[in-house]
């Protein structure tokens, strides 16, 4: 096991990867009187160090330079994007020197409760939704994580409660990280490219769990086979489920579209209606209803959730409602990058009547498991990207379709095709790293293509 670095003499640290989450966890190191070596894949030219080009007790190398780890390190800090295959953690795990993520740099010095949140989809909008309920009862929360600000750059911020979203890529690195309330919301095969099987990602996300204590409060989907088994790995902490399927003995269920808490010994208690989740999607309850449990974890009355649940107003290319043009309905959900998040924002709409546009980086996924959905809910597939033949290949013979190649070129065709009463899609089921630097971005050039499109006739 790792020792903390907090517990360690450390005079020197390395910091690998250079993106948003490094960049604060040099920060952090340097304002504590550390030195630090940055590397990255990227050559000094490429990145931008903003006010810390000028750092002197800052270096900075190319990953492909370094023929051996420094002698002088005293432990190697990674970012989420840094697999722990590369050869310099390698070598670094051969010696016996600590590797530790972001997340655990940060947390020893996390000065409130922590709330954390994984899972294959999901995640961002149940952390954002957990930030407004806590807000909305008056509590001070700061949201952070993979969400967007790093937790490493949240620490030296007193507030009562922090919510973090966490990946897989993160969970990888943590050894001592235990947050007083956790949620798995769901499991899907998704990072397949990096964790070699699903059940190598699965035990990446059960790390969220794996320090809990008694008095902590882990929750699960009670409606995902894959993540009941995980709750079944043993744990002190208390298991609490959700689910919109069943009743559950410790939890909260959907029950004649009220949520409902039972606890054991306890009543039934209210705690919302699922009208009242003001974003849409079946999903979308089920987050409200993860969230709901981890608020209740760290104090929140049943009467206190309401404010912040009607004032939360989603969160940007998550099933985001676009346009309505001549009868025809636009929805962005570019964050849709794997097989399951695709599953379940098709799920929310009417059979037959989906314009579905797909397509790639794939990172590992089963096209062939979008079939039965595919064939029940859409009206004609657009391929674009990377994954385009891999996508025809396995959907092609369910419903019409066609290689639009660009995401230009599908959202004029789906212009063209979709007729009055039907939807287009963005939901690629893909990374975006083939044609775009992140989702958010492919996202954008979607919206701006369909504000952008011609009134012309349909079909």
């Amino acid at each position: 096991m790792n020792v903390p670095w907090s517990q360690a003499q450390w005079e020197k640290v390395l910091v690998y990867g250079l993106g948003v989450s490094g960049l604060a966890a040099v920060r952090f190191l340097l304002g504590r009187g550390v030195s630090v070596l940055g590397v990255d894949d990227r050559s000094a030219v490429d990145l931008d160090l903003g006010d810390l080009a000028d750092e002197p007790r800052l270096d900075v190398a190319r990953a492909a330079a370094l023929a051996d780890l420094p002698r002088d390190v005293d432990g190697v800090v990674i970012s989420p994007g840094v697999a722990r295959s590369a050869p310099l953690i390698e070598e670094a795990l051969r010696r016996g020197t600590p590797v530790i993520g972001e997340i655990e740099l940060a947390f020893p010095f996390v000065r409130g409760t922590l709330v954390a949140i994984t899972g294959s989809n999901g995640k961002s909008t149940t952390t954002a939704l957990t930030g407004s309920l806590l807000e909305g009862a008056g509590r001070d929360a700061i949201v952070c994580g993979n969400i967007g600000r790093p937790l490493i750059d949240c620490v030296d911020e007193p507030a009562e409660v922090f919510v973090a979203e966490l990946s897989s890529f993160q969970l990888e690195s943590v050894d001592t990280f235990r947050p007083r309330a956790a949620a798995l919301l769901n499991l899907s095969a998704d990072h397949l490219d990096r964790h070699g099987d699903l059940a190598g990602y699965a035990d990446a996300k059960a790390a969220i769990f794996d320090r809990q204590a008694e008095d902590d409060v882990a929750v699960f989907n009670a409606d995902d086979p894959l993540v009941v088994e995980i709750s079944r790995r043993g744990g002190s902490a208390r298991r609490r489920f959700f689910s919109r399927q069943s009743k559950v003995e410790d939890g909260c269920y959907l029950e004649d579209g009220i949520v409902v808490e039972v606890a054991p010994g306890e009543g039934k208690r209210p705690l919302f209606a699922s009208t009242d989740v003001p974003v849409p999607g079946e999903h979308n309850l089920e987050n409200a209803m993860a969230g709901a449990l981890l608020a209740r974890a760290v104090g929140l009355e049943p009467g206190q959730l309401s404010a912040g649940l009607a004032a939360f107003e989603g969160l940007p290319h998550r099933v985001e409602r676009v346009a309505d043009r001549q009868g025809v309905v636009w929805y962005d959900d570019s964050k849709g990058t794997n097989i399951g998040a695709t599953l379940k924002s098709l799920e929310g709409f009417a059979d037959g009547t989906v314009h579905l546009i797909l397509g790639g980086r794939n990172k590992g996924g089963d096209a062939a498991d979008l079939s039965d959905v595919v064939a029940r809910k859409a009206s004609r597939l657009y391929f674009i990207g990377e994954a385009a033949a891999e996508f025809e290949a396995a959907l092609g013979g369910f419903v019409p379709c066609q290689q639009s190649g660009t995401l230009e070129t599908a959202v004029a065709e789906a212009a063209r095709l979709a007729g009055d009463g039907e939807i287009v899609l963005l939901s690629p089921a893909c990374a975006s790293f083939d044609q775009y630097e992140n989702f958010a971005r492919r996202g954008d050039h979607f919206q701006s293509l369909v504000h952008g499109l011609e009134e012309v006739p349909n079909g």
